[in-house]
């Protein structure tokens, strides 16, 4: 049996996920005659048509499709044979690709780095900060070994991933002590007082907006921001309500006062840790998740 031409099926799969010859061009750096021909040799080889015309464009037939799920997961294990490649460098020093969701606090990034380095000494550790979304990309891609967020990443399109709740940190509604004084009887002084929340879609905003209806308050929403640091920084400031997690509140030793508010259930930022299946994992990310894990 005559072996697969990968270089034909690479070509098929940047087309077909292009869309179009004319797109895959400027990512193979081929010209469009020499796609095409390399598409019709795969064709010929499997003894089936992968692609009609319909008008300008090209649109897979039922055969196509088979094919591009299967050059999927060829080409999803050459990425991972790579990655899990990259994570053993040859000064046996183990490697992780770490991605945070952007604003979470830096607490909690320094705790997983305290944790990881004195798990693996010696370890080199990256990290890049993006929306919850470019970091599904990055893990699908292999890019990523580990993600830490608010909610675990969500699987498409056949995705193996592994989360778990690592940790809930408390949270606090907290303000400068100069407009901590200057309230009156909580929770009522809330009412028409200036604050900063969460944006869409932490789901600690979630939990704010459901303790104010509880409370019958109606607090001036001043800003909203994805990053919980920057909140923070504004309540330093003095003139509004941010809330911020207990470990950074200790780190700012004074400069937000947190406000003592009726008990109940509380506010908290869930921290979950998620990996993707895979054949074999990073050492660093398998012993975060398994020290966390259930």
């Amino acid at each position: 049996m005559i072996p697969l031409n990968y270089h034909h099926l690479y070509y098929f799969f940047v087309v077909a996920h292009e869309g179009s010859i004319a797109r895959a061009t400027e990512k193979l750096l081929l010209a469009a005659p020499t796609i095409s021909a390399q598409i019709r040799e795969l064709e010929t080889d499997l003894g089936r048509t992968l692609f009609e015309r319909r008008g300008r464009g090209l649109h897979l037939t039922g055969d196509g499709r088979v094919v591009l799920a299967y050059a999927r997961r060829v080409f999803d294990l050459g990425a991972e044979m790579r990655d899990a490649l990259g994570d053993l460098p040859r000064q046996a020093s183990p490697r992780a690709q770490i991605g945070v969701v952007a604003g979470f606090p830096a607490a909690v990034s320094q705790s997983l780095v305290a944790f990881l380095s004195s798990e693996f000494p010696g370890a080199h550790l990256s990290f890049q900060m993006a929306g919850a979304s470019r970091l599904t990309e990055a893990m699908r891609e292999h890019r990523l070994d580990l993600a830490v967020s608010d909610r675990p990443l969500e699987e498409r399109d056949g995705d193996r991933f592994v989360s778990c709740l690592a940790a809930r940190i408390p949270v606090r509604l907290a303000a400068s002590p100069r407009l901590a004084r200057r309230l009156g009887p909580l929770p009522k002084a809330l009412d028409r007082c200036p604050v900063i929340l969460p944006s869409p879609p932490w789901g600690l905003r979630h939990q704010l907006q459901e303790a104010f209806a509880r409370w019958k308050v109606h607090p001036e929403v001043r800003g909203e921001t994805e990053d919980l640091e920057l909140a923070w920084r504004m309540g330093i400031a003095g003139k509004v309500i941010v809330p911020v997690d207990e470990r950074t509140l200790r780190a700012l030793k004074g400069t937000l006062r947190p406000l003592k508010l009726p008990p109940g259930r509380g506010f908290h930022l869930p921290v979950y840790l998620t990996a993707r299946e895979r054949r074999w994992s990073n050492p660093l990310a398998e012993r975060a998740l398994a020290a966390f894990r259930g």
